[in-house]
């Protein structure tokens, strides 16, 4: 048996930091956060979890990138609020900012139109750090699936954000 007060207190505050990074909405990002530990509850049931900090984390990967693709289909506009953990560590001006926001959605526009686990390997290993290993077990594929998986992501990210690289835009 689980202690789910335990679980919730200790590890909230990564759930929680996943899905606001991803979607932007304090609302939505607590919707999912609920969504993530009732699916939790339902699934370690089920299954025996090792590793409750990467399990919470791929879930709250998943389960927000989902919301983000409806959202991006229903074609809502996402208002960024400046998370300053986002931000360029410098002391930027508004015209810096306003580039940064707009590079930042561009990039989950982006996201969202990959493959999803694709999107989910990606985000998983170069946004919240976890290693191919750790992605692998939750996907249900191995090490090195993953690292194609996230080669794969970089790449259709790099080809459909090009224009976004001035260096690119010379060479055309």
């Amino acid at each position: 048996m689980h202690d789910w007060p335990q679980i919730h207190e200790r590890h909230g505050p990564l759930v929680w930091k996943t899905v606001y990074r991803i979607l932007r909405d304090h609302t939505e990002a607590l919707d999912c956060f609920q969504e993530v530990f009732a699916e939790v509850l339902e699934r370690s049931s089920s299954r025996s979890v090792r590793a409750w900090p990467a399990f919470l984390r791929w879930l709250a990967v998943r389960r927000a990138l989902d919301r983000l693709r409806k959202r991006r289909a229903d074609a809502k506009q996402v208002a960024l609020d400046g998370d300053v953990a986002t931000l360029p560590a410098a002391s930027p001006g508004p015209e810096a900012l306003a580039e940064w926001s707009e590079l930042l959605e561009r990039v989950r526009d982006e996201l969202v139109r990959l493959p999803g686990q694709q999107a989910e390997a990606f985000w998983l290993q170069c946004v919240e750090g976890m290693s191919q290993a750790e992605i692998g077990q939750h996907l249900g594929v191995n090490a090195n699936a993953v690292g194609v998986l996230v080669h794969r992501a970089r790449q259709r990210l790099r080809q459909s954000l090009a224009g976004l690289n001035p260096a690119q835009q010379d060479r055309g």
